[in-house]
């Protein structure tokens, strides 16, 4: 798990790095806000098409091999962004690239389902997402001053820098330090390694399929606010790259509380099904507070509910997933849920400006009808599952 929980925090960490500059970056390049938006959506719809291929990759051929050949050419899509990102087009590719790679936190799941029984699953999770906490504490913080002071001066190259060497140490630790989870009779007979055909295999349990959508519709709403954000506190409050490497930071720190402290024992006393509908709860608070604080205090208000919800309902929704998975299909299983995820996080950010466009609030008026709506849909999809657990 140590090294789970390092290479997790590597792969998101190298993403975070660039986060506090990078919208300013294409700002300054010449991208308007609709069109920036949609670019930076381009790394989550890049691992919504990679996530499933390396899951079923790593049922193959194992999780090790994955993990070190995903980290290699992940540093050196940085490199690329480092070096050769002089404009657009070429950001673009890079975000793209790397964003292929990222795919592999599908791999890392079901890395933790190997090494993990029922009821530690839920732990085993949090301990996870407390690496992604790490990585979105620790990573905007450093982005935030190789990034430049102000918007105007905003640069991606250092932080990318930094990436690329990050991934590397990451590749290097997993080949030295890392032993094979997945026991060798569990590799599935089946050779399909497609998104599609993941898709279809997670369909057979439509319980299951559903819940991988409300997923989905979670993290678009959760993208549409987190791209936009440098923009509006810019707007409203004149925040930089500093300001907003401390703002990630916050979001980070509270990821790495609950999800590395307290998810276990909040499962324990409520269940994991209570904590995924509490989740969107917050989710809906959090997200009013940011759009319509008038002070700053307000908006790290916000960003408590928000990264708070947003701990308790990735957790246990991956938890409740995996546990309704067999064990030569829990990296498919888990490549599925993960490029949901990713396939919100790119969806997300390609409205985002345009709602923007028409006014400021407009895309977290969007995203709370949707947190209100998923509430809805979750608690039908649970009402059904207890009815399907339970004995005739």
């Amino acid at each position: 798990m140590p090294v789970l929980f390092l290479v997790i925090f590597v792969v998101m960490g190298s993403f975070a790095l660039l986060l506090p500059s990078i919208m300013f970056v294409l700002q300054n390049m010449g991208a308007s806000e609709a069109m920036a938006t949609p670019i930076l959506a381009s790394y989550g719809f890049a691992q919504f098409l990679s996530g499933p291929i390396w899951g079923r990759l790593s049922d193959r051929v194992g999780r090790k091999p994955v993990l070190v050949g995903s980290l290699v050419l992940a540093s050196l899509a940085y490199a690329f962004i480092a070096l050769g990102a002089d404009s657009v087009l070429k950001l673009h590719l890079g975000l793209v690239f790397t964003g292929l790679c990222a795919g592999n936190s599908a791999v890392l799941y079901a890395a933790v389902t190997d090494l993990t029984g029922q009821e530690g699953r839920a732990k085993g999770m949090g301990i996870i997402g407390a690496g992604i906490g790490l990585a979105f504490t620790v990573g905007p913080a450093i982005g935030a001053v190789l990034g430049g002071r102000s918007a105007d001066v905003a640069t991606i190259a250092a932080p990318a820098q930094l990436s690329m060497v990050a991934c590397l140490i990451g590749a290097l630790a997993v080949f030295v330090l890392f032993k094979e989870s997945m026991g060798r009779d569990s590799v599935p007979a089946t050779k399909g390694v497609g998104r599609i055909q993941a898709m279809f295999q997670v369909a057979r349990q439509p319980l299951l399929l559903q819940l991988s959508f409300v997923m989905c519709f979670f993290t678009f709403g959760l993208a549409m606010m987190e791209s936009i954000m440098s923009y509006l506190m810019n707007d409203k409050h004149g925040w930089g790259p500093r300001d907003l490497g401390i703002m990630f930071a916050y979001f980070g720190l509270i990821l790495i509380v609950v999800q590395g402290g307290l998810v276990g024992r909040l499962t324990t006393r409520f269940g994991e099904m209570v904590l995924a509908k509490t989740g969107i709860v917050f989710m809906a608070i959090g997200l009013g507070a940011i759009a319509y604080s008038p002070i700053s205090a307000g908006v790290f208000f916000g960003l408590t509910f928000v990264s708070v919800g947003t701990a308790i309902f990735n957790t246990s929704v991956l938890s409740i997933a995996s546990k309704g998975s067999e064990s030569t299909e829990r990296g498919l299983v888990m490549g599925v849920f993960q490029s949901m995820q990713a396939l919100g996080r790119s969806i997300g950010p390609i409205l985002t400006g345009l709602l923007y466009g028409v006014f400021h609030e407009l895309p977290f008026v969007v995203s709370i009808a949707i947190m209100a709506a998923l509430v809805i849909w979750i608690t039908a999809i649970f009402t059904l599952m207890r009815r399907a657990e339970t004995p005739a």
